[in-house]
């Protein structure tokens, strides 16, 4: 899931070390600036010491994406004794695409579906979830464009009430950037965006589809399972005190 999930969410700069996948991305989202270690290096402490180093010639700071598959498998233990915090911890679920849709309710309104970001969706996303200004939106709209994925916009036309983002990585798909409109909220609309998100990636091919929610997310948890989607993986970050 670690490898999906990066290639959903692809970084600008990446330095493999011994294993690890050093990721840097001008300081924009926590994923894209995080170490993914996929593998133990052969000297746990120059490896920490090199990571901190990089991170802070770039003026980011050194975090870690920290999940069962990480490695060395006392990574956490190690992190922590050197202050880094936990940050987020989050559940990584995935469902079979027919089984979601078979819970979903019919569609009653049109949702727009491109393969890229417009800027209506931009503008939208950034202003309920982004974290920044004008340049942090330009270096995230690049993340989003450095993979394939679709872009849902509801409704097709006029001011736009929910948006939602599906990357596609192989014969997968994983749900990102789902925002609605706080004014529109408990009206069915991100459940519309979902729906028309995997109903377009069934056209591709798609069968399985993922998603990450924050573990502390209590209603959205509940409807992801209402959907049929099972917890299989979770993960933290660790940022340096």
């Amino acid at each position: 899931m670690d490898s999906l999930m990066n290639q959903g969410w692809p970084a600008e700069a990446k330095t493999e070390l011994d294993g690890w996948l050093l990721r840097r991305n001008r300081g924009v989202t926590l994923r894209a600036n995080s170490v993914l270690p996929t593998s133990a290096p052969f000297d746990l402490g120059r490896a920490l010491d090199y990571a901190e180093n990089l991170y802070d010639a770039h003026g980011i700071r050194p975090s870690f994406q920290v999940s069962p598959a990480a490695q060395p498998t006392d990574l956490d233990d190690q992190l922590e004794a050197r202050g880094y915090q936990v940050v987020n911890p989050t559940l990584v679920q995935c469902a079979e695409i027919s089984d979601v849709l078979a819970k979903l309710p019919a569609e009653t309104v049109e949702v727009n579906i491109s393969s890229a970001p417009d800027d209506d969706w931009m503008d939208f996303w950034w202003r309920v979830d982004g974290k920044g200004g004008p340049d942090q939106k330009s270096v995230a709209r690049q993340i989003l464009n450095r993979s394939r994925a679709l872009y849902a916009v509801m409704p097709s036309t006029g001011p736009v009430k929910a948006i939602g983002r599906l990357a596609l990585v192989d014969d997968s798909a994983g749900l990102y950037c789902l925002a609605v409109d706080e004014r529109f909220r408990r009206q069915g609309l991100a459940l519309a965006v979902i729906r028309a998100l995997l109903q377009e990636a069934t056209t591709l091919g798609i069968h399985w589809a993922w998603l990450q929610v924050v573990a502390a997310n209590e209603p959205a948890k509940a409807l992801y399972d209402r959907l049929g989607f099972r917890t299989v993986s979770q993960y933290h970050y660790r940022v340096k005190g």
